[in-house]
């Protein structure tokens, strides 16, 4: 009978779910709208001016456009800092912000798929002109008038930036999964009658193709629109103010 127990014990013991991963501490406070900045470092992660939905893409690993939610997930704005206690990668930090989004906010998603019209990357028949770099630590991203800077950026990061910018969905389908440093310079693509069409907060009718031309020349990376598959988190509860701290 001991041993008949002792079995039954280590089979619950075997069958209880891992504990999801989670930082160590973690702080989060609300803040007015400001610029948007995601930095992560061994065992660290900060995310000044975010919304919520920033929250989600970025836990997720998906684009804004990617998130289906309450609309006022992209009215409510955080600064938050964590830390995990010991050195972890990039995917581990997402995975301790789900869990974070969880606990403080009730956050629970469901992922779906549906097909949409997207750009789709790919290496043009020429080859690309990104500069393959082999860099520790965080890459540096920045954008800003019409230009964006890569230093040991990823493809990756430079597609999430055009889909927040056009507010599309943006495929990666380069095959390119290292980091590079590049520079794509936007601003002599500009028509006059462009800019005259550009609203306060939105891009022209035609920056789709601004940006295809543009990617194609300078970083020789093909654009495409298409009706392709793409993933969709759908957020099913959320609350508006985190826990306390």
């Amino acid at each position: 009978m001991r041993i008949a127990l002792l079995l039954l014990t280590s089979v619950a013991a075997l069958a209880q779910p891992a504990p999801s991963p989670a930082f160590e501490v973690a702080s989060i406070r609300s803040v007015q709208p400001g610029n948007e900045s995601i930095e992560t470092g061994p065992a660290s992660l900060t995310m000044r001016y975010v919304h919520l939905t920033a929250c989600v893409r970025w836990a997720y690993g998906v684009q804004d456009v990617q998130v289906s939610g309450p609309p006022w997930l992209g009215d409510v704005w955080f600064d938050i800092f964590a830390k995990s206690a010991n050195a972890v990668s990039v995917a581990e930090l997402r995975a301790m912000l789900r869990t974070l989004l969880a606990e403080r906010f009730k956050l629970a998603v469901h992922r779906d798929s549906k097909e949409m019209t997207a750009l789709v990357l790919t290496v043009g028949k020429d080859g690309h002109e990104l500069k393959a770099v082999d860099t520790e630590g965080s890459p540096s991203f920045e954008a800003g008038n019409e230009k964006v800077k890569g230093k040991g950026a990823t493809v990756a990061q430079l597609a999430d930036f055009i889909a927040r910018e056009l507010r599309v969905p943006v495929v990666d389908r380069t095959g390119l999964a290292g980091r590079y440093d590049y520079v794509l310079d936007i601003a002599p693509y500009f028509s006059e009658e462009s800019r005259k069409a550009m609203g306060p907060n939105s891009p022209p009718p035609d920056a789709n193709a601004i940006v295809a031309v543009a990617m194609q020349k300078e970083l020789g990376i093909k654009v495409e629109a298409k009706k392709v598959p793409v993933e969709i988190v759908v957020v099913d509860r959320v609350e508006k103010t985190p826990t306390e701290n």
